[in-house]
């Protein structure tokens, strides 16, 4: 029997409401490995995403590589490129860490023909099975763009371009199959019709979609780029999202992320064991008083809150006031409940509308900005609209050097 890990969307350098997530990362990362080293996969996937950035930094690339090269000192690991990953990026990488400098690491940086890494070959269960693993990164849809169109690539091109290439894919899958021995793999980093998003993905064109009987027929494609874990429905094969490995906004508070095993002989369903993943800070939300939140603050340590707060007045001091509620938690937004300042906006005399200055302090301290900083941010708004009045820009320094340099030309000297 022969073993797959699939993992996917890491969205390293991902940054939380302005919080980063270093701890997280490094939390879930070593959670990845140590499941790898507990079921001792055959080969190892990453269906795309691993970086959050097309331009990540030296950190999350250290982070990025650290824990693959632990990954691929257990199992030979495939890592395609997802629509937020820099091909040039996964280039290098496959450059100095990939199979030539002596590792089982595999950076799939753009779609390449079959014979040109197109379809890789595994050797499995010590030599006795062998995995066929075709791989189709992000295909952004401008690649099918046509020099005839005057409106971009339409949604019925991209669906039969993508068909084609899976098509493509899938025949050379069976170029020499041996069905007593082959076990037949995809992975793509695609969104596929039917799909349950989350919040936190990057806008999703619905439209450009691939719809699932278009997918290759194989044992298990292991798919990227939806952040909620979730398989395919209607297949005849197994076809699985291993999503994200920490929630990536509140949206996500609720799901149960995962990792994916799975199990497969030649010529049989295969088996399919989501693994829970349990690290990182958690995502959560209250709604209510403080008295409630006092009474439930155990359940709030170490996490991330976004609270919102109900029969407080609005002031600066509330931050500071759950705070001291939640000592160990991250506020995300604190805010008192929305009803409650919109109850007193209509309160007040409908005639009487507020100084712009002090609309502008009264949202502030709706939105938990203590009292000194909201009016640092007000004295800078005035500034900023006092100059828009005056009709006078900011020269930029370049600008000054310039104007500098035409009042005082440089002369040769004699």
């Amino acid at each position: 029997m022969s073993r797959l890990l699939h993992t996917s969307d890491w969205h390293l350098g991902h940054i939380l409401h302005g919080h980063p997530r270093d701890e997280d990362f490094d939390a879930v990362l070593a959670e990845i490995v140590a499941i790898a080293r507990e079921s001792q996969p055959d080969l190892i996937v990453h269906s795309g995403d691993l970086f959050h950035s097309s331009r990540p930094t030296v950190r999350d690339m250290f982070r990025a590589m650290r824990a693959l090269r632990e990954l691929a000192a257990i199992a030979p690991t495939v890592v395609v490129a997802g629509n937020h990953d820099s091909p040039h990026y996964l280039e290098f990488l496959h450059f100095v860490s990939g199979p030539s400098c002596g590792r089982g690491l595999f950076f799939v940086d753009r779609l390449r023909p079959a014979h040109d890494g197109g379809v890789m070959t595994f050797e499995a269960c010590g030599g006795e099975q062998r995995i066929r693993l075709a791989v189709l990164p992000f295909v952004h849809p401008n690649r099918f763009w046509r020099r005839d169109s005057t409106s971009g690539t339409t949604y019925a091109d991209y669906a039969e371009a993508m068909r084609g290439l899976q098509g493509e894919l899938t025949e050379a899958l069976h170029e020499g199959y041996d069905p007593d021995r082959d076990i037949l793999l995809f992975t793509a980093h695609v969104f596929v019709k039917g799909a349950r998003t989350s919040p936190s993905e990057r806008a999703v064109d619905e439209a450009f979609e691939t719809p699932p009987e278009d997918l290759p027929v194989v044992s298990y494609a292991a798919l990227g780029h939806i952040h909620r874990p979730q398989a395919i429905e209607g297949l005849k094969f197994a076809a699985r999202y291993a999503g994200s490995p920490l929630a990536m906004d509140f949206g996500e508070a609720d799901e149960t992320k995962s990792v994916v095993i799975v199990d497969a002989d030649p010529g049989r369903p295969v088996r399919v064991l989501p693994r829970r993943l349990s690290s990182g800070r958690r995502l959560t939300h209250f709604t209510g008083p403080l008295e409630e939140l006092k009474a439930a603050a155990d359940q709030y340590d170490g996490t991330f809150l976004k609270p919102v707060i109900t029969g407080e007045e609005p002031d600066g001091l509330l931050s500071q006031k759950i705070a001291e509620i939640v000592p160990n938690a991250i506020l995300i937004n604190p805010a008192p409940a929305r009803e409650d300042a919109a109850g007193a906006v209509l309160d007040g005399d409908l005639g009487d509308e507020p100084e712009l200055p002090d609309a502008f302090r009264a949202y502030l301290a709706r939105e938990g900005v203590d009292a000194d900083a909201a009016e640092s941010t007000v004295t800078a708004f005035l500034h900023l609209l006092n100059e828009l009045d005056d009709e006078t820009l900011t020269p930029v320094p370049a600008e000054e050097q310039l104007r500098a340099a035409l009042e005082n030309p440089w002369k040769e000297a004699s």
